[in-house]
């Protein structure tokens, strides 16, 4: 009994350096590599608030083409962050900053094709069971 108490005294002396973790806390490894991450991108000297200020959304309604940042539409010729809008397509948007216009991807490295022919029909083989 008494070797019994013994081990649950060093068990708990043990453990009583470790603090409860915070079940709403980040794990420390991802801690880690977020400060390392925003690190990184301090030192290249790319502001952090850059990628919240990119172009995620448009959106067709009556007719018009619109831009949606931070919960607000934006027409064409509307000053969105500091550039002039001058034209919204459902791939990019163009914007005009200091008499330069640049155009902002909505979804870089995606190209928008027509679809290839189906292979079948290039041959002149029909597929059908009917009778011409």
């Amino acid at each position: 009994m008494k070797a019994l108490a013994l081990l649950l005294a060093v068990a708990l002396s043990a453990h009583a350096d470790d603090a409860p973790r915070d079940p709403t806390a980040l794990p420390p490894a991802l801690r880690s590599a977020m400060a390392a991450a925003s690190a990184a991108s301090a030192a290249s000297g790319v502001p952090a608030e850059a990628a919240d200020h990119a172009i995620r959304q448009v959106v067709f309604a009556g007719g018009r083409a619109y831009v949606v940042q931070r919960g607000r539409r934006y027409a064409v010729g509307e000053q969105l962050d500091g550039a002039r809008i001058e034209r919204i397509t459902e791939q990019a948007v163009w914007l005009r900053e200091s008499g330069q216009v640049r155009r902002e991807p909505l979804y870089g490295g995606v190209e928008k094709r027509p679809p290839a022919p189906p292979a079948g029909s290039a041959s002149g083989v029909r597929k059908s069971k009917e009778k011409p």
